[in-house]
């Protein structure tokens, strides 16, 4: 007897779909697909949901409702302010882990719903960052926490750490969710500075009331801004407006063309194909991120002031041209094999450049070297490469005051 087929077909739905999703995206994978891998009829699939999107909805939904249900229930049988955080890292890293690929459909794909369903999904998404952030200002009341960054920060930071688990995790790693609430809970509490080191960082936020407008960066994203052709920087300007809209495979180059007043045969003298769009969007921004950070962090000899200045140019980079990046993180997956593996090497030369920073700061001592600087690494990429989920050019903060907010966070962390 097969297990998998005693488990319901609404589950196997989800973790096959999920998967799919993972592997080709949302746009690229069919309901023929996904009722094929769960070894069902097409007709037989829409029994049970009465669409694709449909069935993305359900999977945000009852994955929003096990965090609602499972995460309070462990924090709430915590006693102290500091052990209902200590349950809720663990908590909510063993429900991310136990459905990684549904809760990443939950990460990636919000986009492909329609506004009443995602309306629904936010509202449950919001309930739940609300629980995180009364646990976070209950530690703070008891003087537990640092008092002198919002709740509201230290909560995005926890939660960009956690849930960027969801990304990279493998089950067959020397490191078991256990062992890594661990390492976050010591990041989040203690930061990951050597306590020797006596790093002098400090923050303050911008006062509310001070009637000021905070700067913001108006530069032009760097996709398009070293294109020889004013043309072909029109068409990837249209093009990352609508990727970011539509997503890639729904979008077609007739629409590209018609947005910049162009004819789509006119188009093709400067492109191949709608890929080259894409894997241009891809390249130009992960290159442009190494740049950025390298000129930053160049000539700065001291290794935590480097780490500091690496952790800050990265926000802004990322911040600065926020829809590439989003392009790049959640479409790359659409590029033919060649093109997708020199994205890749592009993505980790970029992360290597940050472990090394990370390695040359513990082999110095002012970072801590009792965490692998594998997971200072993952930990510090989780916290950063999230400020394009949650980041607003409205808010109070500048891409450099968020920056430097997130190396306080986790330079020295949270506990006071």
């Amino acid at each position: 007897m097969n297990p998998e087929r005693e488990r319901p077909v609404t589950e196997r739905l989800f973790d096959t779909a999920a998967d799919l999703f993972w592997h080709k995206g949302y746009a690229a994978t069919t309901t023929r697909e996904i009722a094929s891998a769960v070894g069902i009829q097409q007709a037989s699939l829409y029994h049970h949901m009465a669409s694709k999107e449909d069935l993305v909805y359900k999977i945000c939904l009852s994955s929003l409702e096990r965090f609602l249900a499972e995460v309070p229930a462990a924090v709430n049988a915590a006693l102290s302010p500091l052990d209902r955080i200590h349950a809720l890292i663990r908590a909510h890293l063993a429900t991310l882990l136990s459905h990684q690929r549904r809760y990443v459909t939950v990460l990636t794909e919000l986009r492909s719903l329609t506004p009443p369903h995602l309306k629904e999904v936010v509202a449950l998404r919001d309930q739940y960052d609300r629980f995180v952030r009364s646990i976070i200002e209950n530690a703070q009341s008891a003087g537990l926490i640092r008092g002198d960054i919002a709740s509201k920060y230290l909560s995005i930071a926890l939660m960009s750490v956690l849930n960027y688990t969801a990304l990279w995790f493998r089950k067959e790693q020397a490191l078991g969710e256990d062992q890594l609430a661990a390492i976050f809970t010591t990041i989040f509490f203690k930061g990951a500075a050597a306590r020797r080191s006596a790093p002098s960082l400090r923050w303050s936020e911008p006062a509310e009331d001070s009637g000021k407008p905070t700067p913001r960066s108006r530069k032009k994203s760097s996709v398009t801004r070293n294109c020889e052709s004013p043309a072909l920087a029109r068409a990837l300007d249209a093009a990352i407006a609508l990727f970011s809209r539509k997503g890639y495979t729904a979008t077609s180059t007739r629409e590209v063309a018609a947005l910049i007043g162009m004819q789509k045969a006119s188009l093709y003298y400067h492109i191949d194909s709608k890929e080259d769009l894409l894997y241009l969007v891809c390249r130009a921004t992960l290159e442009q991120i190494r740049h950025d950070v390298e000129t930053a962090i160049q000539g700065v000899d001291e290794p935590l002031d480097r780490l500091r200045a690496l952790i800050v140019s990265h926000v802004e980079s990322l911040v600065r041209d926020a829809q590439p990046h989003s392009i790049t993180f959640t479409e790359m997956h659409a590029l033919s094999k060649d093109r997708l593996a020199q994205v890749m090497a592009l993505r980790d030369e970029h992360e290597g450049l940050v472990r090394k920073t990370v390695q040359e700061g513990q082999r110095t001592g002012v970072l801590r070297d009792d965490i692998d600087a594998k997971y200072l690494c993952l930990t510090l990429l989780g916290m950063i490469n999230r400020v394009t989920r949650w980041y607003r050019p409205s808010g109070p903060l500048t891409p450099h005051q968020v920056g430097q907010l997130l190396a306080v966070i986790f330079l020295t962390g949270a506990a006071v």
